[in-house]
C-alpha cells in the first residue's frame, strides 16, 4: 500500500490547526504521514502539536509564508503521494482512501481533485463547490482562464510533483494556480464530483488584499505565457478574463471607475467576452440586484 503524506502549513491558528490534523488521523485509509509545518507561529500551535506525538511530523521553521511551509513539507515527506491541506480545512474521513484508489484505477491520471463544501467558522456548510468546468484529462487550456480547482483538494503522485517543482515562494494569493497550471502541463487531472474536503472562508483574504491579488494573478498569467509563447488567442482570453474578475471586486467595493475601466479592457481583449457583456447591462439595468449576487458569490454573503 502507497503511502500518503498529507501536508499541513499552520500559522497561528491552533484550535483550527487541532481539527484539521484529527480529520486526517480519522482517515479510513491506513498508511498516512502527517506533517504540520508550523511557520514560527506565535500562538498555542507549538504545544497544542506536542499533544500529538509520534502520530504527526511537526516541523517549526521560521516564518515565510504558506509556500515556503508547504516546500518545506514536500522536503520531508516519504509518501508516493502528496496531499496539501491548510490549517483551518477539514477532510472527510473518506477523502484519501477515495482519491488514491482513483488514481490507482486510473493510471493515465497524476493528480486528482474534488468538489468541496465551503464552511464558516463553525463548520457550518455555506454552499457546495463543484465547478461547472471541473474536468478531468489535459485541462491547462481551460484552468489558465479561471481557477477552479480548490486548494485542500488535490493529491498528487510524488513523481509528478517533482516534474513540476516546488510552490512559487516569491506570491502568495494565487500560488496554488501556478501550481495546479504546471502538474497540469505535465499531467492529466482527474475529478471526483464528491465534497470530501471542507474548506474553511473567514476572512475573504483575496478580497480585503485586492492591489495584492492583481499584481501576483498578473505574474502567474506572465509566467504562463512565457511556457507557452505561441497561445496568442488563449492569451486574449486569459487576460480578457482577468479584468473580468476584478471588475466584480471593483463594483463590490464601490469602486465604479475601475468597474468600468476593467470591463472597458477585458471587451477590448475579446469584445464576445459574454460574461463581461452580461455584467456590463446589468450594471446599468439592475444595479442593486447585481452588487446583491456578487456579494453573494464573492463574499458569500446570505
Amino acid at each position: 500500500m502507497n503511502k500518503v503524506s498529507v501536508i499541513i502549513p499552520a500559522y497561528n491558528k491552533a484550535e483550527y490547526t487541532r481539527r484539521t490534523v484529527e480529520s486526517v488521523l480519522a482517515q479510513t485509509y491506513p498508511d498516512v504521514e502527517i506533517i504540520v509545518v508550523d511557520d514560527g507561529s506565535k500562538d498555542q500551535t507549538n504545544s497544542v502539536m506536542a499533544g500529538y506525538g509520534s502520530r504527526i511530523k511537526y516541523v517549526l521553521k521560521a516564518n515565510g509564508g504558506a509556500c515556503s511551509a508547504r516546500n518545506e513539507g514536500i522536503r520531508k515527506a516519504a509518501g508516493e503521494y502528496i496531499a496539501f491541506l491548510d490549517c483551518d480545512d477539514l477532510y472527510d474521513v473518506e477523502k484519501i482512501r477515495r482519491c488514491v484508489e482513483h488514481l490507482e484505477n486510473n493510471p493515465r491520471f497524476g493528480f486528482v481533485y474534488t468538489a468541496v463544501y465551503f464552511i464558516d467558522e463553525h463548520d457550518k456548510i455555506i454552499s457546495l463547490h463543484d465547478h461547472p468546468r471541473s474536468r478531468q484529462g489535459w485541462i491547462t487550456s481551460r484552468l489558465i482562464l479561471e481557477n477552479f480547482i480548490c486548494n485542500s483538494t488535490v493529491l498528487v503522485k510524488r513523481d509528478v510533483l517533482q516534474k513540476a517543482g516546488f510552490f512559487d515562494e516569491t506570491i502568495f494569493t494565487p500560488a496554488d494556480w501556478d501550481m495546479w497550471l504546471r502538474l497540469t502541463e505535465i499531467a492529466q487531472a482527474a475529478y471526483i464530483r464528491e465534497p470530501l474536503t471542507k474548506y474553511r472562508v473567514t476572512d475573504n483574504y483575496v478580497f480585503n488584499r485586492l492591489q495584492q491579488a492583481r499584481r501576483e494573478e498578473m505574474y502567474v498569467l506572465e509566467k504562463f505565457f512565457e511556457r507557452h509563447p505561441t497561445q496568442f488567442f488563449l492569451k486574449r482570453q486569459a487576460f480578457s478574463n482577468y479584468y473580468f474578475r476584478y471588475a466584480l471586486c471593483d463594483y463590490i467595493k464601490n469602486d465604479f471607475d475601475g468597474f468600468w475601466a476593467d470591463c472597458r479592457t477585458s471587451l477590448k481583449l475579446v469584445p464576445w467576452n459574454i460574461k463581461t457583456l452580461v455584467v456590463v447591462l446589468l450594471a446599468c439595468m439592475s444595479p442593486k440586484w447585481l452588487k446583491s449576487k456578487l456579494e453573494k458569490k464573492i463574499l458569500r454573503k446570505g
